[in-house]
């Protein structure tokens, strides 16, 4: 074996698995790789720290065998060896290497290879879906969906906002399928891919291929519908497909970043038809379920860190999933290439976590008088009566929010606050805490309280 051979066959496996998902983990570790040598059969491979020699060797190890074995045509080992030192140099792959097919559905041997691949990522499956009170509705109506297609909810519609789970969760609907049937037809495409491919085919006068293509399959997968709202002939297209595929009882589900009503210039056809079908949001996840989401990151990265910062990354981070994974990764890249482990005053204090925070950074350069001003306003009360003695429910309730984001946002003690508040520090840390638990756990209150530090 020739090591030069081996080192592109590694590179062409990175482009390969960008093909089926560029933000999946298994990128990001193996991108910190390099092939060194070679000892009789055995293909040694340095990485930049233990994380990813632990993230490889658990997870991915054979999947890199059986790639390399077989386009070497004989059996080969794979060793992992951690060095700190070397230099991961930016691949450039030639036109032909970025072009390589992916076929996620290896075991069909149908027509079905005339469509080329499902375009879907093995990754995302159920099982590895963190379920809140947030997303419960839909993931178990798309588990529903996966396993009756055609019948119950068809089209299945739903819509969230960024880094909430939408892609995993119809990526695991085709997987589910797929699994389960084999030998059928399946497509997942976003709505950008979608367009580009309708006009290709336009293009090069093969727009009857693109329909049979499509008005063929056992299920459609559509992702990022929105993008289709600049593109009307495609949205056309899109509603005659829908037709075909609908007359055939096969399963179609639709995602998006907002309900078929708040889309602008889709087929009106098209459009009526998706709100007649089973339409389900995708929340922002409660603390509780941001805490699973980061235990199980940090599961698939075979590591653990601080509770501490676990907690202070999801009490901080609450609108985008994705933001959470960008977050740790931080972390973990920070411990292994500067080989320390920071406890959550130095992650502060070095600002690890800066950019990936969602919570409004702006409040904090405000005075405490100018926050409980936002407050009121946004309450629609006086100031007077947050600081004043009124003993109603609902005052109070605005009052304990109040003090809540003061002694959050404002770097004031307990002692400092309970004069603006003209309260003891006891009646700050009672209010504090109280809303903090409420957070936790009441949906209402937390979203509540999102939407209000965003608004000032």
């Amino acid at each position: 074996m020739d090591v030069n051979n081996i080192k592109k066959y590694f590179d062409e496996m990175i482009v390969t698995l960008s093909d089926e998902d560029k933000d999946s983990p298994n990128i990001s570790f193996l991108r910190q790789c390099v092939v060194d040598s070679i000892n009789n059969n055995t293909v040694n491979i340095l990485c930049k720290g233990e994380l990813a020699k632990n993230y490889i060797e658990q997870n991915i190890i054979a999947d890199i065998r059986n790639f390399i074995s077989k386009k070497a045509e004989q059996n080969i080992e794979i060793s992992i060896v951690v060095d700190q030192n070397i230099e991961i140099d930016e691949i450039e792959y030639s036109e032909e290497e970025q072009s390589i097919p992916v076929k996620t559905n290896t075991t069909n041997s149908s027509s079905f290879d005339s469509i080329n691949y499902s375009g879907l990522n093995r990754y995302y499956k159920f099982d590895n879906f963190i379920r809140g009170t947030t997303n419960n509705f839909a993931v178990a109506a798309s588990i529903r969906v996966s396993e009756q297609p055609g019948k119950e909810y068809n089209p299945l519609y739903i819509y969230g906002g960024v880094g909430l789970g939408k892609t995993h969760l119809i990526q695991s609907i085709g997987n589910t399928f797929l699994e389960n049937n084999p030998n059928s037809r399946v497509i997942y495409i976003d709505g950008s891919s979608f367009r580009e491919e309708f006009v290709s085919g336009i293009m090069s006068k093969r727009a009857n291929d693109f329909k049979k293509k499509y008005r063929s399959l056992d299920m459609f997968l559509l992702d990022d519908l929105q993008l289709l709202e600049t593109a009307q002939e495609t949205s056309k297209e899109l509603f005659d497909i829908f037709q075909a595929l609908d007359s055939k009882n096969k399963q179609m589900v639709f995602v998006s970043d907002r309900p078929p009503k708040e889309l602008q210039n889709i087929e009106a056809r098209l459009k009526n038809r998706f709100e007649k079908s089973l339409i389900l949001p995708i929340e922002p996840p409660q603390f509780e379920t941001r805490l699973a989401i980061i235990e199980k990151k940090l599961q698939d990265y075979s590591t653990t860190i601080d509770k501490k910062i676990i907690e202070y990354l999801a009490q901080n981070i609450t609108t985008d999933i994705r933001k959470l994974e960008g977050a740790i990764k931080s972390y973990l890249s920070m411990r292994d290439i500067m080989n320390i482990t920071p406890n959550l005053e130095e992650c502060i204090d070095k600002e690890i976590f800066k950019n990936y925070i969602t919570t409004n950074t702006s409040i904090k350069n405000m005075t405490v008088k100018s926050m409980i001003k936002s407050i009121a306003k946004y309450y629609g009360v006086e100031e007077s009566e947050i600081l004043g003695q009124s003993r109603s429910k609902h005052i109070t309730r605005i009052r304990h929010i109040a003090m809540y984001i003061t002694s959050i946002y404002s770097g004031k003690s307990t002692t400092e606050l309970g004069l603006e508040f003209r309260k003891d520090h006891a009646s700050i840390i009672f209010a504090r805490d109280k809303i903090s638990e409420k957070k936790k756990t009441d949906l209402h209150i937390s979203n509540e309280i999102d939407a209000l530090i965003a608004s000032i």
